[in-house]
């Protein structure tokens, strides 16, 4: 009786044993779907920050440039208003591409990300949806740049050819007095 006794005691703690690591996995896996979760949320509100701050400035800083530029029909060279209009509009052309590029290009990461997260929970898919996140933040990084120079650029020229008019003409007014 005696080692009925123990084999059901031990049958019993194995039991507890085997139902502690399930509630166990159970904590680990909602642990999971909570950081998915909070991944999905966060990954949701940076790209719409991002996108609102980088919209903002460029358009106001676009529409300044317009605004003021447009004034200047007549009261400066031909060729100067000439020369800044199209410096100002290939570089808006550009923001512009890259925006509809990054359109398609964030709706595709998005759905495959959402793929990922939609998986059965577990570790591996934070794991997986960090990789696609770093590397679509890679990619998008170096490929900006192929946009970021030529519009800062062209935008720059666009702003240093008036600057340079204006101070030169500021020079010449302050030389004849």
């Amino acid at each position: 009786m005696n080692s009925e006794w123990e084999r059901w005691c031990h049958d019993i703690h194995r039991m507890v044993d085997d139902l502690v690591k399930q509630v166990e996995e159970m904590k680990q896996e909602q642990i999971v779907e909570k950081q998915i979760s909070a991944f999905i949320q966060l990954n949701e509100k940076l790209m719409n920050n991002a996108n609102a701050y980088t919209n903002l400035i460029m358009v106001a800083g676009y529409a300044g440039y317009f605004a003021f530029w447009s004034t200047l029909s007549g009261k400066i060279p031909i060729w100067l208003f000439n020369a800044c209009g199209l410096a100002i509009t290939f570089s808006l052309t550009l923001f512009i591409t890259w925006e509809i590029v990054k359109m398609f290009w964030s709706a595709k990461h998005m759905r495959s990300t959402q793929a990922i997260l939609a998986k059965r929970p577990h570790a591996n898919v934070i794991a997986e949806f960090e990789k696609a996140f770093q590397d679509f933040s890679t990619r998008s990084q170096k490929v900006w740049l192929v946009f970021l120079v030529p519009t800062v650029v062209s935008g720059m020229t666009a702003a240093c050819l008036l600057l340079g008019y204006f101070c030169l003409s500021l020079a010449g007014v302050i030389s004849l007095t």
